[in-house]
């Protein structure tokens, strides 16, 4: 009976993806440019493609915190979610693949999703 009430009490945050839209239908070499050394080597491993400088496609990563809210209709609806953590590939300012997930104060959870959400799509694609 306990477990039947730990599990309706258990916090779900899904993972949203765009799908991989490059000519090729995957990436061949990828840039991460002004991620922290823990961050590049996460993605890297997760990407399967090491830091190629020259590389047109750019991993973007960002953690947006949401703070405090005083807007009316956002209270009204209520915020189930502190912030997100959003992965992106672009070349220039197009967007070819994009995975986020939100978060309530557990930031590492929503990196670890985004992260396996973006292992599964990479590996559909080889």
């Amino acid at each position: 009976m306990v477990l039947l009430v730990l599990a309706g009490c258990k916090e779900e945050f899904p993972t949203y993806a765009s799908p991989i839209t490059t000519p090729s239908q995957t990436f061949h070499c990828l840039s991460y440019v002004g991620l922290s050394p823990a961050d590049k080597e996460q993605l890297q491993h997760t990407f399967g493609l090491e830091d190629n400088s020259s590389c047109a496609y750019v991993v973007n990563l960002t953690r947006y915190y949401v703070g405090k809210c005083n807007n009316p209709e956002v209270k009204s609806v209520g915020g189930d979610f502190n912030g997100y953590v959003r992965v992106e590939v672009k070349k220039g300012f197009k967007c070819y693949y994009k995975v986020q997930s939100d978060f309530k104060h557990d930031v590492t959870a929503a990196f670890d999703r985004v992260l396996q959400k973006v292992k599964i799509d990479v590996n559909k694609q080889k």
